[in-house]
């Protein structure tokens, strides 16, 4: 198993999570960021109540080197999750402190 990099700007907020992809050489591996963890990571973002997808994928830019590390560590540790079709979860305990 390579190491996980992001060679594209894929990225849709699907009410859960910021799906995004990674790339293991050809080998495309879906992942994602919980809708939680950018709410308690972001000043921006209100914790409760509803929000549009905009400004979820605004969270994701503003942090996408370090969700970008994390998915990595995850990869390489073989951190999968274990249903679904997105293999790589950035959830809140995940976040660098």
């Amino acid at each position: 198993m390579g190491e996980l990099a992001f060679k594209d700007n894929f990225k849709l907020f699907d009410g859960n999570c910021v799906r995004f992809n990674g790339f293991d050489g050809d080998k495309n591996v879906l992942c994602g960021v919980t809708t939680y963890a950018l709410k308690h990571h972001s000043p921006e973002l209100p914790e409760h109540g509803l929000l549009p997808g905009e400004l979820f994928l605004s969270a994701y830019d503003h942090f996408m080197i370090q969700v970008h590390q994390v998915a990595r560590e995850k990869y390489k540790n073989n951190n999968f999750e274990l249903s679904g079709d997105i293999k790589i979860m950035v959830h809140d305990t995940d976040w660098p402190k």
